[in-house]
């Protein structure tokens, strides 16, 4: 410990996140005497969610006045453990409410609510998860109405990927709206339990969202009105339908993730990986997304009470039990065509004999270059 790194905090609530049993530990302290030295800082690791942590840190360069650590919690300690539905309160009688999440990312919040509500001012939330990030920073505008001297840090990483995140000014460079939205966002483009689109990692995305701002108020749309219904019809899936285009392609005029196939398809020769998803398996997509991000945005009630995912894009499997993805309303192509055929035909006068398309008793199509009638 750095003696110029001393610090007073008049309450320090620290949360430590364990994956074992899905079990989370929160201790708090009053009075916390002297924060150890920064941790060194790293890169994160690689991969999708941790570009969206990278882009995240790059949004403060503030450090903690002094750091933390779980190991000067002697005289005074409060452990307070989940238990199923109940919470178990060690060294206080302290009790909390019955609490119904699957999940330790969401119950988090629970805990660091109770610990704000107790006059805890200053939180650290140990994890080494980004959805816990997003769900911090989405509920701190909240958590901050009402407890305007909470001051939240996360400490992330491990090792030498380890470093601390001051959520308060992550929030404030990034806007209210723009704060609150981000678990949808972070649902919509990939997460734990919803896929992301093929290739477009959180940067990529994380431009398209920079190129095409009014998808926010999609988000908090849905952010405002948990499990929404959604339908092709109404207004918030049309604006994700023209931000899913703008990840696939920025400079596209196009609204409909449909007629953005058929372009990048024929006339920008992508593969039918590097286009987007059709509309129904959007929706799909869209359904699931707004499941999740349902749980986060709700994530500081004790009982969610959270609906079933029966027709959120999920269903529920008779034989196994198990909850598996609907990928589409729609039937798939026939396993029968093994390739497109096209042509490339540039007689004036049509296609001749040798045409690939008239030997395959086919139509010609956009995707050839003759000049015949579509």
């Amino acid at each position: 410990m750095l003696k110029d790194d001393v610090a007073l905090f008049s309450r320090l609530y620290i949360v430590t996140q364990h994956r074992d049993g899905d079990l989370d530990t929160f201790f708090k302290h009053e009075n916390h005497p002297y924060p150890p030295s920064l941790a060194e800082r790293g890169k994160l690791r690689q991969g999708k969610k941790s570009d969206l942590t990278n882009i995240l840190a790059q949004k403060t360069q503030e450090e903690p006045s002094g750091s933390f650590d779980v190991r000067v919690l002697d005289d005074g300690k409060q452990v307070f453990a989940t238990s199923g539905a109940s919470v178990v309160c060690s060294g206080t009688d302290h009790s909390m409410p019955p609490c119904d999440h699957e999940e330790a990312d969401t119950r988090i919040v629970v805990h660091l609510q109770d610990a704000l509500e107790s006059g805890c001012t200053t939180c650290l939330v140990r994890t080494v998860d980004t959805d816990v990030l997003v769900i911090l920073i989405g509920k701190y505008h909240f958590l901050a109405s009402k407890y305007p001297s909470a001051d939240i840090w996360v400490a992330f990483g491990s090792g030498k990927n380890f470093l601390f995140l001051h959520i308060n000014a992550i929030c404030s460079t990034l806007g209210k709206e723009k704060s609150t939205a981000l678990p949808v966002f972070h649902s919509f483009t990939g997460c734990d339990t919803t896929s992301s689109f093929f290739g477009k990692g959180k940067k990529l995305v994380w431009e398209a969202w920079g190129a095409y701002t009014e998808v926010t108020d999609a988000f908090n749309f849905i952010v405002e009105h948990p499990h929404a219904q959604i339908t092709v019809d109404c207004q918030e899936f049309q604006m994700l339908e023209r931000f899913t285009v703008v990840i696939y392609d920025k400079t596209s005029p196009l609204v409909s993730v449909n007629e953005a196939r058929k372009e990048l398809f024929c006339q920008k020769n992508r593969t039918m990986e590097n286009i987007p998803p059709t509309q129904q398996a959007l929706l799909q997509h869209t359904k699931r997304a707004v499941y999740q991000a349902g749980i986060w945005t709700t994530c500081h009630q004790a009982q969610q009470q959270t609906p079933t995912a029966e027709g959120c894009g999920w269903t529920l499997d008779a034989e196994t039990k198990s909850w598996v993805p609907v990928w589409s309303s729609q039937p798939a192509a026939a396993k029968a065509v093994s390739e497109l055929v096209k042509c490339a035909c540039k007689s004036a006068a049509g296609c001749g004999g040798r045409c690939s398309c008239k030997k395959a008793s086919w139509k010609c199509t956009e995707l050839c270059s003759c000049k015949c009638e579509k």
